[in-house]
């Protein structure tokens, strides 16, 4: 088992450890997502804790994530402390865990934090009329861009990876979540961040908005930014039915076979 803490949260090992006992985190805890990987939290020592565990792993990932790459649960915990030292607000890391048979990844935890953030989901539902968000998206463009100007690739830069507030001084703030899947590079080109944008899970008026104020911050023409940027979310939402349609199919043989 490979167990690694942040410093200013040593007092919660006793806790961190049970995590790795059989049974304690599927009948402890509020449940709070459930799919391929389940989310619930945990209260301890006046602390609110979001605790992740990630899905089965195929054999394949097991060894890959056994000897060749960190696991999920590592590269969340190590990406959530990088962008906070530069200055990009994500729920703090507390700890991660893995749990290795035979040398192989069985299961991982990383462990955060519970963030006071809301969810940006029902800001960009079309039910909410533009002028009463325009702000929190105006905010929000500004946002991306600052990532994108230090180098930060959220490899799944979706709404619901992020989370906002509204600050004393009615500005806005955001986090990042869900940060094992990342990137960070010395510099971005248009390409590569309207490749990254793509990947926006809002409705069409919103993402057309957000490309308009992101073309503004980088002085850029709206409409040329706005053309490439839908053309490359159509590319996107393609694959990724065609992806859906495959695994189906799949699913559908395997249930024949065994039927």
């Amino acid at each position: 088992m490979k167990i690694r803490i942040n410093p200013q949260y040593s007092a919660l090992e006793p806790f961190i450890r049970r995590l790795a006992e059989p049974g304690f985190f599927a009948s402890k805890g509020e449940p709070l997502y459930e799919g391929r990987n389940t989310l619930r939290l945990f209260e301890t020592q006046g602390h609110r804790l979001v605790v992740k565990r990630y899905g089965h792993l195929s054999l394949l990932n097991r060894l890959v994530y056994g000897f060749l790459r960190r696991s999920k649960a590592e590269r969340a915990y190590r990406h959530a402390a990088r962008l906070r030292r530069m200055g990009i607000d994500s729920p703090e890391e507390v700890a991660f865990i893995e749990i290795r048979r035979h040398g192989l990844l069985a299961e991982s935890y990383f462990v955060a934090l519970r963030s006071d953030c809301l969810p940006l989901r029902p800001v960009v539902e079309l039910d909410t009329p533009m002028a009463d968000r325009r702000n929190i998206l105006d905010a929000l463009a500004a946002f991306l861009m600052q990532l994108h100007e230090a180098g930060v690739l959220h490899r799944d830069l979706n709404i619901d990876n992020m989370l906002y507030r509204r600050k004393d001084d009615g500005q806005y703030a955001f986090q990042l979540i869900d940060t094992n899947r990342m990137s960070f590079s010395r510099r971005l080109s248009t390409r590569r961040r309207l490749d990254n944008l793509r990947r926006l899970s809002c409705p069409a008026p919103v993402y057309l908005y957000l490309l308009d104020r992101y073309a503004r911050l980088i002085h850029s023409d709206s409409d040329s930014v706005q053309f490439k940027g839908v053309i490359m979310r159509l590319g996107f939402e393609m694959r990724q039915r065609t992806k859906r349609r495959l695994k189906q199919r799949i699913r559908q043989h395997r249930s024949r076979l065994g039927g």
